[in-house]
């Protein structure tokens, strides 16, 4: 392991203690201290995060021994282009949704749950930058099972109604869990190692193709699958979605699917090497992923299952790697699929915080998420109607947007390797992706009325001029101060709605930076596995 600066490597294990500590802090003290420590923890821990990446791009990998003491006998962290990468995405989508949850505190839960929101999100952060920054499989195992446990708990501040989606949730995570820990058990077995490089050099070694490699990364490849929610694994996803609160869908979506997608990478890129059995079957699964849950989408009634099924279908391009890797002739051609797939793994986050924000501050304004009562809202909602569309963009892979340079990517990639049948899922996706992104941006700017849509506190027009301006005369949640509009309904502090606006622009007009991000994400990148 090459030494990196002192300064440095103690920003590594920063990334994952300090949103631990402030964990920690906000379950110890009262509730109202922690709406005013939880965002500064967000915000610092975002600022730590950036700065890693920040590193990482001017100087190159960061690596640190804790307690001084080097793999095999010690735990090493490593912060690479992959890994400062989406540390880079988690700080932006973080620190943008923890911004809109401490605006707007309804949307962090019901209310008597509310209160634990810092806590389970800052725990979940904790385990994300754990995942991204570990070289030791042991530690992505911990990481991942905390990040786990923490979106189960954040799913189920929805309240009662959430309960159920959350207990499947559950369910879903500790599976997934315990096919990844046979995996690392086998890798043990097989190297008596449990760090990345040094497993993957042993594994190599001994049994270079081997029946056994195989299996350990099939055992890996099925547990992440259950919980990125890649088809046909994906059932519970769209539930755990319709029932979490606004701040946490957006989570759960750009950030914490992407994680066990991260160590099934990490896995296939420094463990096993790329396999084409296993790299046939999660092409396989994948193609249904992007066109299953996409005509998914076209066909649900409510804006948040709509986006929910958007991520499994967008999850599945991500997942399109393992096909286009498995079949890449040297070190370039396996560049370029994860250029494309980083790119749009950073496309979508943005995007899709943006979307499920937007998705929230429409639930709270009229009190539902019925497409049929979104109708001729645009007016009213301009803000977030803008986000959406621009979003929509961006998620269907449109020009000019971060999405569309990573969508060209994939093409490209999938042309150079041959795989064609990528090619026709590619194009297919973005086409079914376009049918349903355009539902929710028609329906807000169609002229029709809706029996559906209710009248906000009987108020007619009143308050259409901003997003969730001061209303007078109406009624206020005591926990949070927000006014009521009616039976379900609740005003957005007009602040608010800038959030997915933001999230939005940023995934379109990150198209700029693409050059600079397609570096970052390859920058030290182990090409196969120890092989």
């Amino acid at each position: 392991m090459n030494p990196s600066p002192t300064w440095a490597a103690a920003l590594l294990p920063s990334a994952v203690l300090l949103p631990l500590a402030w964990a920690v802090l906000c379950v110890l003290i009262p509730a109202r201290a922690r709406r005013v420590l939880g965002p500064v923890g967000a915000m610092t821990t975002a600022a730590v995060g950036i700065a890693i990446a920040v590193v990482v791009a001017v100087g190159g990998p960061v690596e640190a021994a804790l307690a001084g003491r080097v793999p095999p006998l010690g735990i090493a962290v490593r912060a690479d282009g992959p890994g400062a990468l989406f540390l880079l995405l988690t700080s932006i989508v973080g620190g943008l949704v923890s911004l809109f949850a401490a605006i707007h505190p309804h949307s962090t839960g019901v209310a008597g749950a509310r209160d634990w929101f810092w806590s389970a999100w800052l725990l979940g952060w904790s385990g994300l930058a754990a995942v991204f920054l570990s070289a030791d499989l042991f530690n992505m195992y911990v990481a991942i099972e905390i990040v786990g446990l923490a979106a189960v708990l954040l799913v189920a501040l929805g309240g009662p109604g959430a309960w159920r989606a959350a207990f499947r949730y559950l369910m879903v995570t500790v599976t997934g869990s315990l096919l990844f820990l046979l995996s690392l058990t086998m890798v043990y077995a097989a190297t008596g190692v449990l760090d990345l490089r040094l497993a993957g050099e042993r594994l190599a070694a001994g049994d270079p193709g081997g029946v056994h490699v195989t299996v350990i990364l099939a055992l890996a490849a099925a547990g992440m699958a259950f919980k990125s929610a890649l088809f046909p694994l994906h059932g519970w996803l769209p539930d755990a979605h319709a029932g979490a609160p606004g701040a946490v869908s957006p989570l759960l979506s750009a950030l914490v699917v992407k994680s066990s997608f991260f160590i099934l990478f990490r896995v296939w890129t420094e463990v096993t090497g790329p396999d084409p059995v296993v790299g046939a079957v999660l092409g396989i699964a994948a193609a249904g992923s992007v066109l299953w849950a996409g005509l998914s989408a076209i066909r649900t009634p409510r804006f948040k299952r709509l986006v929910g099924y958007s991520t499994v279908s967008q999850v599945g391009y991500l997942f399109l790697y393992f096909p286009l890797s498995a079949a890449a002739d040297g070190p370039e051609q396996q560049r370029a699929a994860w250029i494309a797939v980083a790119l749009l793994a950073f496309a979508h986050g943005l995007a899709k915080s943006s979307l499920f924000l937007s998705a929230g501050v429409i639930k709270d304004r009229l009190g539902t998420d019925r497409l049929a009562a979104m109708t001729d809202q645009d007016a009213r909602m301009p803000v977030v109607t803008m986000a959406i569309a621009i979003a929509a963009v961006s998620l269907a892979g449109l020009p000019v947007s971060l999405g569309f340079a990573g969508k060209w990517q994939l093409l490209m990639a999938a042309v150079g390797t041959g795989l064609w049948w990528v090619v026709a899922v590619a194009v297919a996706g973005t086409l079914v992706a376009a049918m349903y992104l355009l539902r929710p941006v028609q329906t807000l700017l169609s002229g029709e009325s809706s029996d559906h849509r209710p009248t906000p506190g009987g108020a007619g027009d009143g308050g259409h001029a901003d997003d969730g301006g001061d209303d007078e005369g109406r009624s206020t949640d005591p926990a949070s101060g927000a006014h009521l509009r009616g039976t379900g309904t609740r005003a957005v502090p007009r602040a608010a709605t800038l959030i997915p606006l933001a999230a939005a622009l940023l995934a379109a007009l990150a198209i700029g930076v693409s050059g600079p991000l397609a570096d970052l994400a390859v920058l030290g990148m182990t090409h196969g596995g120890g092989a």
